[in-house]
C-alpha cells in the first residue's frame, strides 16, 4: 500500500530484517541499527516509496565489505550495523529521498548515480555529503 507523501502516522509493518543480511551470513541483518530502522520507516511513510524493498547492502561481514570496496571503516560492517544503500529507479526519486532523509535527520549521506546511501553514526563526521567514488563531490548536498 503506497502512503501520502505527507504521512507522518507510525508503520505497524514488521520490517524484514533479512532484507539487510551480508549475503555470506543469514541472519546477520538482525544486528542493523533501530534507530536507523526507524528512520527509514519514516522515509518510507513520507515518500511513499517502498524504501525496504529497495535495500542494496545493509550488514556487511568484513569480506563481503571487502569484495565490494567498501571503506575499511565502513558503518556497514558487523557488528556496528549503521549503514544501508537504497537502489533508486530514477535520480528524481534518488534526490526527493536525500532531502527527505535529511528532512528526518539524516546527517550522513552519500549520494550515488543509482543509489543513496544513509547512515546513523555518530563516530563520523555529520551534516556531511560525498558522492561516489567515495570522495567526489555529491551531484546534490542537502546540507549546503
Amino acid at each position: 500500500m503506497k502512503t501520502s507523501k505527507k504521512s507522518t502516522r507510525k508503520s505497524s509493518r514488521r520490517i524484514d530484517l533479512s532484507a539487510f543480511d551480508s549475503p555470506d551470513i543469514q541472519g546477520s541483518g538482525n544486528c542493523m541499527d533501530r534507530r536507523l530502522l526507524a528512520m527509514l520507516q519514516q522515509l518510507e511513510m513520507r515518500t511513499g516509496y517502498p524504501i525496504f524493498n529497495w535495500i542494496n547492502s545493509g550488514a556487511r561481514s568484513e569480506s563481503h565489505n571487502r569484495k565490494v570496496g567498501g571503506a575499511s571503516r565502513s558503518s556497514h560492517k558487523i557488528p556496528t550495523c549503521m549503514a544501508v544503500d537504497i537502489g533508486v529507479p530514477s535520480t528524481d526519486i534518488r534526490n526527493q529521498l536525500v532531502f527527505e532523509a535529511r528532512n528526518i535527520g539524516f546527517k550522513r549521506i552519500g549520494v550515488g548515480r543509482t543509489f543513496v546511501h544513509l547512515d546513523t553514526d555518530e563516530n563520523k563526521s555529520q551534516f556531511v555529503a560525498w558522492g561516489y567514488p567515495n570522495g567526489s563531490r555529491p551531484d546534490i548536498n542537502p546540507f549546503v
